[in-house]
């Protein structure tokens, strides 16, 4: 990748989209651009921050594992997310573990040193990077109360319904991630999930395959999404 096609890739971003050419060529200047596997390790929980990071494509697990190594997913990503970038500004240390979830995972890397030295010095970066994370907190508080309020039908209908999908003859959604790992961001069991689909597909309203769901009936999936009916 050339220099300004990384520039570009980086003013697509919410972070620096606002951001000045030349402010934006010194963060260009900080990245580097790397192809990963499914499975490979990003960082640890605990792990001193080195850099944040930018999906270009493919996706990314963020989870955290207990002492019996159960896995609670925090966070599950794609294209255009961007991950880390508190903890290089606050904390020092990354709080979880981030892992690759699909073949052929393209990421930037924003490097933490020479990124905190350019927020202290330049003025112009700390308001781009606080009005960005500032809409992601909303984002973030928004799925706290989701967890925390909606049943666990409404849950999968909604996150099914936001996933972008294929516009064959019906909509379908690759998952790009386990199904235990989808019950686990959707805070149900592996059971529930399984019972889901399982009874949505008796009813005709999707096809559950192996890594991909087919959307047969999407306006049954929105009222469930909304609330009005359907199994929960």
């Amino acid at each position: 990748m050339s220099a300004a096609e990384l520039l570009g890739a980086l003013r697509a971003l919410p972070h620096f989209k606002s951001l000045p050419p030349d402010l934006l060529a010194q963060v260009t200047a900080l990245t580097t651009r790397s192809r990963r596997g499914t499975g490979d390790l990003i960082f640890s929980e605990g792990e001193s921050c080195r850099a944040f990071f930018a999906i270009e494509s493919g996706g990314v697990k963020l989870y955290r594992a207990s002492p019996d190594g159960h896995e609670q997913v925090v966070h599950t990503l794609h294209a255009g997310a961007t991950f880390a970038e508190a903890a290089v500004l606050s904390f020092g240390r990354y709080p979880v573990n981030a892992v690759v979830t699909e073949p052929s995972t393209v990421l930037l890397e924003i490097g933490a040193e020479g990124f905190l030295r350019l927020f202290r010095e330049d003025a112009r970066l700390a308001p781009a990077m606080v009005a960005s994370l500032s809409m992601r907190l909303v984002t973030l508080v928004e799925r706290v109360e989701e967890l925390s309020l909606v049943q666990a039908g409404s849950r999968l209908a909604r996150w099914l319904l936001r996933q972008p999908a294929s516009r064959d003859q019906q909509p379908a959604i690759d998952l790009g991630l386990a199904k235990k790992d989808l019950a686990a961001h959707l805070a149900m069991t592996p059971e529930t999930l399984s019972r889901l689909l399982h009874r949505w597909q008796a009813d005709g309203w999707i096809e559950s395959q192996r890594t991909r769901i087919v959307l047969k009936d999407p306006e049954r999936l929105l009222e469930l999404a909304d609330g009005v009916s359907g199994p929960t």
